[in-house]
């Protein structure tokens, strides 16, 4: 179960200055229920706090967190906290394509293996499609990916996928492309853009589709029709959310993407009696699944 709550700074107008919010997950040990503790989103790399004054300083939101919750499960954060605050600080980073200069510019900047896969994907004959049907990008993902992700893919992970999915088309921020070929759909992407930011948040390809760099093509794509646009009196950025697979980062880098840094952080600062059950909780939950497995 998952809800959120929000950390929120007005002045003496009452006027929003910045918020944070803050995502929470009820746990669940040995069927025992415990106490709402702040947790990452699925679907979501990491969080920023939100402000309109690039000057203003975000560290009070984190002592505030840390104090109203005393347990953070993992919080990834676009900004650094205090390490003072926390049990576990650890530096991730994903990679950011900034759309300012021209098409041109920013083609210069691919890897030559990634000009060459990309006139490759053009001499294919893809036909790249507009859709608000997210089916088909979670069907090529159950058949083509899933399997490689350890542990599996649960059918509650595809729902929230295709919930989040029907609610960014509503407020009109997702744009959901598929690569075809003989009227079969071979490679999806989903991008979500808010504000001046694009967000590669979600693909799947079929063998057909990997082999014929139909996601080169909707990546290229996305970006020519982006590049030299302003949000706000800011360009476009392009966050490819890289994963730690480096085969992927590596995938992403070629289109000249710049590393950027962001936090994850997990912090336990319940009463020492508190945090002695749950170790014993987890010990017999660990010990009836080793009796089930037997």
């Amino acid at each position: 179960m998952w809800k959120w709550m929000g950390i929120v700074f007005v002045d003496e107008s009452n006027t929003y200055q910045a918020v944070m919010a803050v995502p929470l997950r009820r746990k669940h040990w040995a069927g025992v229920t415990f106490a709402w503790v702040v947790h990452q989103p699925f679907f979501c790399q990491f969080l920023p706090v939100f402000s309109r004054d690039d000057t203003f300083s975000f560290q009070p939101f984190y002592e505030l967190l840390i104090k109203h919750f005393r347990y953070g499960a993992v919080l990834r954060l676009e900004q650094k906290p205090d390490a003072k605050l926390i049990n576990s600080i650890q530096q991730l980073s994903t990679h950011i394509l900034h759309l300012s200069p021209d098409y041109e510019t920013i083609y210069q900047n691919y890897t030559t293996d990634r000009k060459m896969n990309l006139l490759r994907a053009q001499r294919a004959n893809w036909h790249v499609i507009d859709s608000t049907d997210s089916g088909p990008l979670l069907n090529l993902f159950r058949e083509y990916h899933a399997a490689g992700i350890p542990g599996g893919v649960g059918e509650w992970a595809y729902a929230i996928l295709q919930n989040l999915t029907e609610v960014l088309q509503k407020r009109n921020v997702a744009v959901l492309r598929y690569a075809t070929r003989a009227e079969r759909i071979e490679a999806g992407a989903l991008f979500v853009c808010e504000g001046n930011r694009i967000i590669y948040l979600f693909n799947a390809a079929s063998e057909v589709g990997r082999k014929g760099n139909a996601r080169t093509l909707l990546i290229d794509q996305l970006i020519q029709e982006y590049t030299g646009r302003y949000y706000g009196g800011k360009s476009f950025l392009l966050d490819f959310e890289s994963p730690e697979k480096q085969s992927i980062r590596s995938f992403y880098k070629s289109f000249g993407a710049i590393e950027t840094t962001f936090w994850e952080v997990r912090w336990n600062h319940l009463h020492p009696i508190v945090q002695a059950l749950l170790r014993i909780v987890k010990k017999l939950t660990v010990a009836k699944r080793n009796v089930t497995a037997v």
